[in-house]
């Protein structure tokens, strides 16, 4: 941990799924993307709405246009250390809206966790490291 980072980044697994999936160039925005979001998460991303079969209200979205890909994610309340925790839901190329899909699907089931066992969850997570390259 970096005394400027303010955010702990967890992937969705299967999040986690689709960015080691993901090619090499593409990998390396995403994680500058990332990094960013360690310590700028409260600032950056358009905030999502509930909008047909994708209700993601709460949830902000990254476009890395030139990649094709777009990030979904949800900063939690819940801390760990002096850390908040930024919960990736989605990682995912652009077209035909299949990441708000996919997010949506794991937002459904982030809710369901009871607020006792949320933490225990989140803990039992993937947790992002930046790539050595």
């Amino acid at each position: 941990m970096t005394d400027r980072q303010r955010f702990e980044i967890i992937l969705d697994p299967d999040a986690y799924k689709e960015y080691t999936k993901l090619d090499n160039t593409v990998v390396i925005l995403v994680d500058k993307v990332l990094a960013e979001l360690e310590i700028r998460a409260h600032e950056i991303g358009k905030p999502l709405q509930n909008k047909g079969h994708a209700k993601l209200a709460g949830c902000k979205e990254i476009k890395l246009r030139d990649a094709g890909i777009r990030i979904v994610f949800r900063i939690t309340d819940k801390r760990v250390d002096i850390l908040r925790i930024v919960y990736i839901l989605a990682i995912e190329k652009r077209s035909h809206d299949s990441v708000f899909k996919a997010a949506h699907k794991r937002y459904k089931a982030l809710k369901r966790i009871t607020e006792s066992s949320l933490l225990e969850f989140l803990k039992k997570q993937i947790k992002w490291k930046k790539q050595k390259k």
